[in-house]
């Protein structure tokens, strides 16, 4: 009876999963019944059976809420046999069929969908030359320069983890790689590193993370007009400048402006390939935007995607079930997070600089050829998107 509560109050606080805004994860709880007061939110007593029942409540502590729930069995919803078992257990010994209360305290916390520097379903090859990973933290002015990767070394931080779920025969191929974190397979799953190669923080084979699909998001949008206008001297196709969401029935044909303070969605249904000369995405410095891509393909080269803040949660990319093929190629550089776990992603070429890509990235598969960069910003741990609350712990009361 009491598990029946907390199982309702988890289907409450996640009612909204995934988060793409952990801040605003716990609005609008005083919704379906429940009630506020001031920092509580209760939910109406819920009766099963004849006379048991269960009272659950809600406690807000930021993100990371508190669970309180009691449930009550009445005698007259047991058989016959068992008010004798329960009064050994917890009823008074003169009143083997007093109803039987247990009272539970259940802390969660959110659960990030953004935990490692790069995640895939299966097999990761990291067969590039000079390829790295590492972490910073953009919150935190220890380990950043003014929240952007730290050019002193000392700053920088060696969770620049890689896991893959896949186990058995798939496995990470880290060959000449430096790995500054962990390499996590499924059960049974192998790493193989290069005479070149290392993996700072070890390996093991007990990862296992369910990274559900994506889906389109519903309700209203708007079409994302074809408006040719030149800003700074550059020529765009397309440019947003409210916040909203907006759809666009094709991939990008030109570039794409988003201005500054503006905070938007854009689905694209289309096949969209960014060179970085006359097709590309611009965010202004605070701008930020969130790409659903429902069609097969996406391809980004050079300055394909130029995220001016330098905030990886500024520019989010998420590939639905559809959206099977991710390249970056041509000395492609990148900040943002990447979640498309339906996707093949390939990175060829790298840049000359140790910005090649910052953020974090979730995907089908990984193959790297060439030269990368790869800096996970543990701060998405933190702000960035998250498939919901979980328990951290429980306490009988």
């Amino acid at each position: 009876m009491t598990e029946a509560g907390i199982e309702e109050a988890l289907t409450h606080l996640n009612r909204n999963a995934p988060f793409f805004d952990p801040q605003t994860a716990t609005n609008g709880l005083d919704a379906n019944g429940w009630i506020r007061q001031g920092n509580v939110y209760r939910a109406p007593r819920r009766f099963l059976g004849t006379a048991s029942y269960y009272d659950v409540a809600i406690v807000m502590n930021g993100l990371q809420p508190h669970i309180l729930a009691t449930g009550v069995v009445s005698r007259a919803d047991l058989i016959p046999t068992q008010p004798m078992i329960l009064g050994v257990i917890g009823a008074a010994a003169s009143d083997p069929y007093a109803p039987i209360p247990r009272t539970v305290r259940v802390q969660t916390r959110i659960d990030p969908l953004f935990a490692v520097a790069m995640a895939a379903e299966g097999q990761i090859d990291l067969a590039g030359n000079n390829v790295t990973t590492d972490s910073f933290d953009s919150g935190d002015p220890n380990y950043s320069d003014n929240g952007m990767y730290p050019s002193n070394p000392q700053k920088r931080k060696r969770n620049g983890d890689v896991a893959t779920n896949a186990g058995l025969v798939n496995f990470i191929n880290v060959g000449n790689a430096n790995i500054n974190g962990r390499a996590m397979t499924g059960p049974n799953g192998t790493v193989r590193i290069g005479p070149r190669g290392y993996v700072s923080g070890g390996t093991n084979d007990d990862f296992n993370v369910v990274f559900p699909p994506v889906a389109v998001p519903l309700g209203n949008a708007l079409p994302l007009l074809t408006v040719t206008t030149s800003i700074l001297g550059t020529s765009y196709r397309h440019a947003i400048w409210t916040s909203g969401r907006y759809y666009h029935f094709r991939g990008l044909e030109g570039s794409l402006y988003v201005a500054s303070n503006v905070n938007a969605t854009l689905i694209l249904q289309g096949d969209t390939k960014l060179t970085g000369n006359n097709d590309r995405i611009y965010l202004a410095p605070s701008a930020r935007l969130i790409l659903y891509a429902d069609a097969p393909v996406f391809s980004i080269k050079g300055q394909g995607v130029v995220n001016a803040s330098g905030r990886a949660e500024n520019f989010l990319y998420f590939g639905t079930p559809r959206n099977t093929t991710l390249s970056f190629g041509g000395n492609a550089s990148f900040t943002g997070a990447i979640y498309a776990p339906d996707a093949d992603f390939t990175l060829g070429g790298g840049g000359n600089n140790t910005y090649d890509f910052v953020g974090a990235s979730v995907t089908k598969t990984v193959k790297m050829n060439g030269h990368f960069n790869f800096h996970y910003d543990e701060n998405l741990r933190r702000i960035g998107p998250s498939r919901g609350f979980i328990v951290t712990r429980w306490e009988e009361l």
